[in-house]
């Protein structure tokens, strides 16, 4: 059970996390040179909102002001849940350091995510998002990414061409057609390479899934040398064991059901669904040694209901669910 007021600490945490981001965006945003009055009017608009905008901005203005002029900045932290570093690959001055989708940025109060822009010629991307977050993100080729819960993805975009690298969790991604620039991703021990197309990729500790909606990719394991072609409706499976799968086909409605807030399985592991719930999941789930790890379950519900859907299956299957505090017990039943 949760301790009485942890919710509404936990909520007013997250409000602030999204509130400082949203006033980072708009500094960023106001210093690039390139704000409309539209931007400075919708600046006002919510600088006038609240106390705590006001507050979040002023500080977000004097880490800002004390970054100066200095040419070598070598850590710039990002505040999500916690704090992630990164590190440009040349020295940066501030005004260097401007989101390349701003707009998107200013909407972090649905979700958290970022996008870094270094000088062009290159364009380094970096997107997260939280426990229980679905977000569609929009590059600056005209592609659109949807990343599932608690799912990360940094890229790089050069005259020259289009990389990605889905870090974890998973991701639909509806990708430009650029000849000139095809684009690769990378993830765990797989690359998929497009021209432009509509595929899914979900990453695991143990497997990458790639299942193509619309187009042809090729997916390809650099460590067994293997490489396959997909069309639509199609699907591979890869581990660093065996490498490639067989193709196999996929129903779109339950495979990507998740973009709509549903989780769908057929005939699925107990472990391979409790990975999935964990991207959604206020508590993190766990499986005890001796919980059914292998019990082959075929559900389908909404991400909001994970505790509810548990429950059940204490009472139908020989699971026993232990709700503990900080996290969900799963174990062996009768």
């Amino acid at each position: 059970m949760t301790p009485p007021g942890e919710n509404s600490r936990d909520s007013a945490s997250q409000e602030d996390n999204k509130r400082a981001a949203v006033a980072r965006a708009w500094v960023l945003r106001l210093s690039s040179g390139e704000d409309t009055e539209a931007d400075r009017l919708a600046f006002a608009e919510w600088l006038a909102a609240s106390d705590d905008n006001k507050r979040a901005y002023e500080k977000a203005q004097s880490i800002w002001e004390a970054l100066g002029d200095v040419d070598g900045i070598e850590n710039l932290l990002l505040h999500r849940d916690s704090v992630t570093e990164f590190r440009p690959r040349n020295s940066m001055t501030r005004r260097f350091l401007v989101g390349g989708a701003m707009a998107a940025s200013l909407a972090v109060a649905t979700g958290i995510s970022f996008l870094l822009m270094q000088p062009a010629p290159t364009e380094t991307l970096l997107y997260a998002t939280v426990t229980g977050e679905i977000e569609t993100i929009t590059l600056s080729d005209g592609s659109t990414v949807t990343l599932g819960g608690a799912s990360e993805l940094t890229g790089e975009f050069t005259p020259d061409g289009r990389t990605l690298e889905l870090v974890s969790g998973n991701a639909y991604f509806d990708i430009a057609r650029d000849e000139a620039r095809p684009l690769t991703v990378h993830t765990g021990d797989v690359n998929v390479r497009v021209l432009g197309t509509r595929f899914d990729i979900k990453t695991r500790p143990d497997f990458v899934a790639v299942a193509v909606d619309h187009g042809h990719v090729r997916v390809t394991s650099p460590a067994t040398g293997s490489r396959q072609d997909l069309t639509a409706g199609e699907k591979i499976v890869s581990d660093a064991t065996h490498g490639l799968s067989q193709v196999m086909t996929f129903d779109a409605s339950q495979e990507l059901s998740w973009r709509s807030g549903r989780l769908s399985f057929v005939d699925a592991p107990l472990r391979y669904i409790v990975a999935d719930m964990n991207q959604y999941s206020d508590r993190p789930i766990r499986l005890s040694p001796t919980a059914p790890a292998d019990l082959r379950l075929t559900l389908s519900f909404p991400v909001d209901q994970i505790e509810q859907v548990l429950a059940g299956l204490d009472a139908a299957y020989p699971v026993a669910i232990e709700s503990r505090e900080d996290d969900i017990l799963i174990t062996q039943g009768d």
